[in-house]
């Protein structure tokens, strides 16, 4: 791929992800994604020739980058924080919260032509997660009880649970809820610390 080529398609990511930021996840094609990279929709085909590697592209920068730059989190403070952070990073950008949802029907569908990939970005998700949580344990920042891999699955279930309910209902706290959720999970954890 030449510099130029490069060069455009950053900028056609750029503009894919400003244009599902300006109107909904399904109405959103190359004619949009072309007017907001302010490139002809024949140069979005050329280096994008299959939709999919586009939107493949938009979720590795927007949702990848996003979490990425948020792992310092969960090295400093802990795997609940870091998914804290992260659902504030989607309050604050709900468009990438609408995009995650979307494409979970598409990870679910084996006939998708990159739900392979969708499904090998959450199952990493996850993984990092249990791990993050086996060093909040070892570090003593969870109880010495807790099940990293029972905990990934109660804090991925309270982080996605949330972002659907922030997008549903007018009156979701999606951080609040987060912090009694956390704090109700943490009892339960010391809990079984304290039996075996």
């Amino acid at each position: 791929m030449s510099t130029s080529d490069a060069d455009l398609r950053a900028r056609i990511v750029s503009g894919a992800i400003r244009a599902y930021r300006a109107r909904d996840f399904h109405s959103v094609g190359p004619d949009e994604v072309a007017e907001h990279a302010e490139v002809a929709v024949a140069e979005v085909h050329r280096v994008y020739p299959s939709w999919e590697l586009l939107v493949v592209a938009v979720i590795d920068r927007w949702n990848n980058g996003s979490r990425r730059a948020l792992w310092v989190v969960a090295e400093r403070e802990g795997a609940a924080a870091f998914l804290r952070a992260r659902l504030q990073a989607g309050i604050d950008d709900p468009a990438l919260i609408r995009l995650r949802v979307a494409l979970l029907s598409a990870a679910s569908d084996p006939d998708h032509p990159a739900a392979g990939w969708f499904r090998a970005q959450y199952t990493r998700a996850f993984e990092d997660l249990t791990l993050a949580l086996v060093r909040d344990v070892v570090a003593g920042r969870e109880p010495r009880g807790a099940s990293p891999r029972h905990a990934a699955e109660q804090l991925m279930a309270l982080y996605e649970g949330l972002q659907l309910q922030a997008m549903v209902r007018d009156d979701a706290e999606p951080l609040s809820g987060f912090d009694r959720a956390v704090a109700r999970m943490r009892v339960g954890w010391a809990a079984v610390e304290t039996l075996v």
